[in-house]
């Protein structure tokens, strides 16, 4: 398939078994690439995610670049009890944590980044997500990850749990709705927290406060009180 906001030469398509190994070695780039480990993680391991995202749980989007794959985004749609349903870690009950759709392992090549794939890669899965039926859709990132934080909230995601999840990683959580943006109250004033200050984001989070703000060139988050 083709985006008017892909890069000459870029195309964009669904994943199948035949594209494991291009996938495995872009996941080994983007990892020697980060300076913490811990910043991506994959449930069950690589190989077992990207397995899992060539049928019924979910589905995998890929960018080629002349033919070279250079971008992933996965769209999983876990079962209510999964140990990687974020839902579960926002506190929804089954029946909603069953309807939900996850945005997960982002991934671009380090030589690519900067043209715009990760926007492109969550616009495809938000309006995949839409396409299924998909009321609600979440997705997580490591709070030292600004460029993701900014990109999912420009696109409407808002920053609603903080925290450690079940397979260990320490992550925000933002929801949109599949089938608009957020919408965040326009009145007063953002409260702006430093992005390493935890303890003060749960804080606010704990109380009814959301993350929907965010600055060109700043990590810090602006956190509003959430509307009815």
């Amino acid at each position: 398939m083709t985006d008017p906001l892909l890069p000459a030469g870029c195309s964009l398509r669904r994943l199948d078994e035949t594209d494991l190994p291009s996938l495995l070695q872009l996941y080994a780039a983007v990892m020697a690439a980060l300076p913490d480990a811990s910043m991506f993680r994959l449930a069950g391991g690589p190989e077992a995610f990207f397995r899992g995202h060539f049928g019924e749980r979910g589905e995998s989007l890929g960018v080629s670049l002349d033919g070279e794959l250079v971008a992933h985004g996965a769209l999983t749609l876990p079962s209510a009890g999964d140990r990687d349903n974020y839902a579960n870690d926002v506190g929804w009950p089954a029946a909603r944590a069953a309807t939900v759709a996850l945005l997960s392992a982002a991934m671009v090549a380090p030589e690519h980044r900067r043209l715009g794939l990760h926007g492109v890669l969550i616009d495809a899965r938000i309006a995949r997500a839409h396409a299924l039926g998909k009321p609600d859709l979440l997705v997580r990132a490591a709070p030292a990850n600004a460029a993701s934080r900014q990109a999912v909230i420009e696109r409407g995601f808002v920053l609603v749990w903080l925290g450690v999840q079940a397979e260990g990683s320490l992550r925000h959580v933002f929801w949109r709705p599949a089938d608009r943006p957020a919408t965040a109250p326009a009145a007063g004033e953002a409260v702006w927290l430093d992005a390493e200050d935890l303890a003060a984001q749960q804080q606010l989070l704990a109380t009814g406060w959301i993350g929907a703000r965010v600055r060109p060139g700043d990590t810090a988050i602006g956190f509003v009180q959430a509307g009815p």
